[in-house]
Formats: structure tokens, C-alpha cells, sequence
């Protein structure tokens, strides 16, 4: 398997961390608060990075996500540079709200997207902002949220749902992980300042296996989000990082949290930007025990079927 990024992909990389470095971070996401940047995706859509799978394929979807995510760029980028080509819809406006009907419909800046990506039970639906409607709702999560009721809208067909739920499993563990990363080592970054007992808490051993059990969970979560991605057409990988994710951003969030002390505290040095989106990924679709059976569901499919694990795929 060859994991190193190729020339291209590395340029990408690095053309998004600079985009990141201009538009976005911790300072920035404080300013926006609860709307969207809109400066930062028509720069990116200037730049042609909103449609970085269709221009290159998935792992380059991937990295913009990453950098947006551990950079709190304040958009639905998952949403609209991942989930929605990954899902095979084409042709989408900059900014495009995730909305799942089988839970009450939260949608991230869902006030401001011009567009909706809609899984409605057996179905999936492109919705435009004259296809619904939108009541804006109190969250604690960071963006601004609001509920979204479907009156109309494209349906996307037979598997359309099938595709929009993988995609977004993607999605989510892409961002997840892209999320925890930072987190975690903004965390570390704390403990070894912050003394106790005429030491650093990052000294004691206690916090070092938390925190090294996070980073360990995140980083595996990168790359189960990254297979997952290539093979997005494969329920039993894409369900798989949807629940793991789910599992070490439970880790995460208490690890960093319990280290750091109380919420004053997390608030102050910022680490509570990066942790209450975790809240809000950690739940989507119904959250790690929905992801789990559809995991279940996939591999007692593939024993059925007689096909072979995809753990034994391999990434030329």
C-alpha cells in the first residue's frame, strides 16, 4: 500500500494550508461566531478547490476537508468539496447544507445554505431554498443551526440514498478526525504550561496515556477516512469510519476536556472550538450505534454474497 501523497496531491495540500492560514483559524472562527464565511468559499471557489474530487478524485477532496476542518474554516466545506460529488451530484452551489430526516432535520448553517442534500428514508432529494423551510435554532455545537423541512425537491433516483448516506459517512470521518487532531494537541500544548504539584500536568503519566490514546484514535480515524473515501461505494468501509470516528471523538472530547479542567477553563485557551464540533459530527446520522448496524448489515451482506472483506483491499 503507498501512502505517500503524490507531487500533485502535496501541492494541494499546501496550496489549502496557506488559503487556511489567510481565511481561517481560531481568531477568525471567534470573529464569524455562528455564520458563515463567505469570503472563504468564494475563495475557494476561485481557487477551484470546492471541486477538488471532480478535478482530481477523492483523496484530493480529502485533504481540502482536512485543512478546513483543523483549521475551523466556518462552512459546510465537507459538504460541498466531499459529500455531495462523492454521492456522484454535480453542478452544486458554494454553500449546501446535510439534512436527515429519520432525526429532527439540524443542519449546519442551515439559515445560510442555498442548497440542501436531503435523506428522506428510502429516498434522497437535491432541495433549493424555495424547496423548504428553514426555522433558525439555539445550538451549542458553534455554527449556526437551524431546523429544515422538506416541501419539495429533486429526487436523485434509485441508490441515491444509499450513496448520500455513504458519502456523508465519509464526510463525517474525515472531519472528525481533522478535528480531533488539533484539539488534542492544542490540549498537550496546555498541560505541559499549566503546573500542579510544582509540575506540569503533562508530566503526569495518567494525562500522557489520555491524551497518546486520543492522538493514537484521531490518527487512525484520518486514515479509515481516508480508505473510506476511495472506496466510497463500499458500505462496510464508509459505515466502519463513520463509527470509529464516533468513538474516538467520545475519546477526544473527554480525554481533553478531564486533563484540561472545568469548561471555564477550555473556554479560556479555546479548545471548546474544536471540541463542540465534535459534539455535533459525533450525532449525525443517527450517531456511532446507527453507523455500527449499518456495519453489521454490510458484512452479514457480503457473507451472503460470498465476496471477500474489503480489509484485505489494498490502495495501489
Amino acid at each position: 500500500m503507498h501512502l505517500e501523497p503524490t507531487s500533485e496531491q502535496q501541492q494541494l495540500d499546501q496550496t489549502v494550508a496557506a488559503l487556511m492560514r489567510r481565511y481561517a483559524g481560531a481568531d477568525q472562527a471567534r470573529q464569524q461566531g455562528e455564520k458563515m464565511d463567505r469570503a472563504l468559499l468564494d475563495a475557494m471557489a476561485d481557487g477551484g478547490l470546492l471541486d477538488a474530487v471532480r478535478d482530481g478524485g477523492p483523496i484530493e477532496g480529502v485533504l481540502v476537508v482536512e485543512r478546513a476542518a483543523e483549521a475551523l474554516a466556518c462552512a459546510p466545506i465537507a459538504a460541498r468539496v466531499l459529500v455531495g460529488p462523492l454521492a456522484g451530484i454535480r453542478d452544486l452551489p458554494h454553500a449546501v447544507g446535510l439534512a436527515d430526516r429519520s432525526k429532527e432535520a439540524m443542519v449546519r448553517y442551515g439559515s445560510e445554505c442555498e442548497a440542501f442534500l436531503v435523506l428522506d428514508g428510502e429516498r434522497a432529494v437535491f432541495a433549493t431554498v424555495d424547496d423548504v423551510d428553514v426555522e433558525p435554532v439555539a445550538a451549542s455545537f458553534g455554527p449556526g443551526y437551524a431546523l429544515v423541512s422538506l416541501r419539495g425537491g429533486q429526487d436523485l433516483g434509485d441508490g441515491g440514498a444509499d450513496r448520500l448516506r455513504r458519502a456523508w459517512q465519509v464526510g463525517i470521518a474525515v472531519e472528525a478526525a481533522s478535528t480531533m487532531l488539533p484539539a488534542v494537541v492544542k490540549t498537550a500544548d496546555h498541560v505541559t504550561q499549566r503546573y500542579q504539584f510544582g509540575r506540569p500536568i503533562g508530566s503526569f503519566q495518567a494525562v500522557q496515556h489520555r491524551l497518546a490514546q486520543a492522538y493514537v484514535m484521531a490518527e487512525a480515524t484520518k486514515w479509515l477516512g481516508r480508505r473510506a473515501a476511495w472506496y466510497h461505494d463500499q458500505e462496510f468501509l464508509t459505515a466502519s469510519a463513520a463509527a470509529y470516528a464516533c468513538e474516538s471523538a467520545e475519546v477526544a472530547y473527554t480525554s481533553t476536556h478531564q486533563v484540561s479542567g472545568a469548561i471555564g477553563v477550555t473556554t479560556e485557551y479555546g479548545l471548546v472550538q474544536w471540541t463542540l464540533r465534535l459534539l455535533a459530527l459525533k450525532t449525525a446520522l443517527g450517531g456511532k450505534r446507527s453507523h455500527a448496524r449499518r456495519v453489521a448489515a454490510a458484512r452479514r451482506q457480503m457473507d451472503r454474497s460470498g465476496l471477500p472483506s474489503p480489509v484485505h483491499l489494498t490502495v495501489s
